[in-house]
Order: C-alpha cells, then sequence, then structure tokens
C-alpha cells in the first residue's frame, strides 16, 4: 500500500513511523504498521510516499469466538501502551485506525479500495479461514497527528480538538483547555471497544457476551481524565480479566445483540469448538 504524505501538513507522520518501524523499537509488542520504505518525491516537492503493508478492515472477516475478538483487544491495548512507554501519542484512535493484516483468511487476495472484491474485480471475496486456527496480527495506522514527547518533559499537553472522535469530553468544555493527549488516547481506545462490541453506534450494532469489558471500558472513557488509568495500569487488567475467562466462553460466538443461532448452526459450533479442543488448538490464538 502507497500513501502520499504532505510533509508540512503532516510534519511528524514520517519521522514518528519511520521511529516506530525503526530496529531500536523492534519488539513483539510493538503492534503499529511497519514502514517497508519511505519515497521522497523528487524535484523539491514536500511530499514523501510511505510504503506500507496492505491491510483490511478489523472485521471484514467477522469473529468467530470470543476468544478471537480477546486477542483483538490484547494485541491493541498491548500496541498502545507500547506507544505511550516510548512516549508517543497517537492522537487518532478510531474504529477505521485499527487494521488487520488478514488477507490470508480470504479465498482470494482483497482489492486495495473495494475489499469486499477480489484483487482482479472477478467477484466476491469470501471467507474460508479462522482467525483461531490462522492467527492474526492487528496494527495501528495512521501517524499523521501523533507526536513524540520528550521523556521526563514538561507536561505533554495539546490544544483540543485533535483527531477523530468528537466525545472525548476533554474536548466539550467551554474554551476546550489544552489537555494530555495519552488520556485522550485512553478514552479513545475505551470508547472504540465500548461502540464496536459494547453498546454499538450508527455503523455497528453491539454484540453479544462483552459485558465482562465494561468495568475497565468505563474507566477508560471516564469523563474525568485524572480518573483514568494509564495504558500501563490498563493491560494488565485486561491481562486479570482474560485469566479470568473460561474455555466455554473464550470458544462461544460472536453475535450480534439481535442475532439467534437456529438449533443446527449451535450444534456445528459446538462440534467445531469440541475437535479444536480435541487437537489442542488455544481459544486464544495468538499470532
Amino acid at each position: 500500500m502507497l500513501k502520499a504524505v504532505n510533509c508540512l501538513e503532516s510534519p511528524d507522520e514520517v519521522p514518528v513511523g519511520t521511529l516506530l518501524s525503526s530496529e531500536r523499537l523492534a519488539s513483539s509488542r510493538n503492534h503499529c504498521v511497519p514502514y517497508l520504505e519511505v519515497i521522497d518525491v523528487p524535484g523539491g516537492s514536500n511530499e514523501a510516499i510511505i510504503v506500507m503493508p496492505l491491510l483490511v478492515e478489523t472485521e471484514r472477516a467477522p469473529f468467530e469466538t470470543i476468544g478471537e475478538a480477546v486477542e483483538f483487544f490484547r494485541q491493541i491495548f498491548e500496541g498502545l501502551e507500547f506507544m505511550h512507554e516510548n512516549n508517543i501519542a497517537h492522537e487518532d484512535i478510531k474504529n477505521d485506525n485499527i487494521m488487520a493484516d488478514a488477507q490470508h483468511l480470504f479465498d482470494a487476495p482483497l482489492h486495495p479500495f473495494k475489499n469486499f472484491k477480489r484483487r482482479d474485480f472477478v467477484g466476491p471475496a469470501s471467507v474460508v479461514a479462522s482467525r483461531t486456527t490462522k492467527p492474526v496480527k492487528y496494527y495501528l495506522i495512521d501517524f499523521d497527528l501523533s507526536k513524540e514527547y520528550p521523556p521526563g518533559g514538561p507536561p505533554r499537553l495539546e490544544k483540543p480538538p485533535f483527531g477523530g472522535v468528537k466525545t472525548v469530553p476533554e474536548f466539550l468544555l467551554p474554551g476546550a483547555p489544552p489537555c494530555d493527549p495519552f488520556l485522550v488516547d485512553v478514552y479513545c481506545l475505551g470508547n472504540y471497544v465500548r461502540e464496536n462490541f459494547l453498546d454499538g453506534w450508527m455503523a455497528a450494532k453491539a454484540k453479544q457476551g462483552f459485558e465482562f469489558m465494561r468495568e475497565l471500558v468505563d474507566d477508560m472513557t471516564n469523563t474525568d481524565p485524572l480518573r483514568r488509568p494509564t495504558m500501563r495500569e490498563v493491560v494488565p487488567r485486561l491481562t486479570t480479566i482474560i485469566e479470568g475467562l473460561s474455555d466455554r466462553k473464550l470458544r462461544s460466538p460472536v453475535l450480534l445483540v439481535d442475532q439467534h443461532l437456529t438449533w443446527s448452526e449451535r450444534f456445528a459450533h459446538r462440534v467445531k469448538q469440541f475437535i479444536r479442543r480435541a487437537r489442542g488448538v488455544p481459544a486464544i490464538p495468538r499470532a
């Protein structure tokens, strides 16, 4: 995937993304999309071309089990914690800035812009594999608003609003004074889980079975930013939550709030999960 960047309008996108892709920050905890190459456009242009892997929307292939979604939470929470540990705030955590390296779940390569189609545009692309048997890696993308802050420096504050999430409580205050972008990131990630799994929103229905995330998400989206946990506090809490989920819960199907399986569909799902358990396939697929 190629992305053209105006380096005057987005001066931090190339340096931040390059840093996150550097050998110095190479880590299994780094879930930021890698920059494969950055090409400077010749002729005195202010643009650069970023070369990245071709990713797909997180739920282009629907989650089959609770365990698959739990692994998604783990990776993305860990990825944001990693950014914050390295003094980088994302500043635009939202639905379309979290993507999946999931081409292997489909029967044909996906078209880069019409990803319900095959790359050759001959018919639709169909899901033929499960994340449980073919694990997926998830990535935070789009660093045009991201910033690296000096470690141990003065309070890290930015004038709002920034990013695509308009419900951030700090942005709605009279006069909207400067706020901590790291705590805004925490809110936005919690809001992502709330909208896409717990409560739904206009572009996505809520899903059944995720109330175990409610308390953590409520804390992450607290209207008082000083009462929100940091990502360093969020990730251990998520780990504790995951450790408390039973194998049966993790292998349960992911259903929309108004969705019901027929008897035959429930039977087929149970048989599939019984076979996977018997074969030693983990309920939480680690990529």
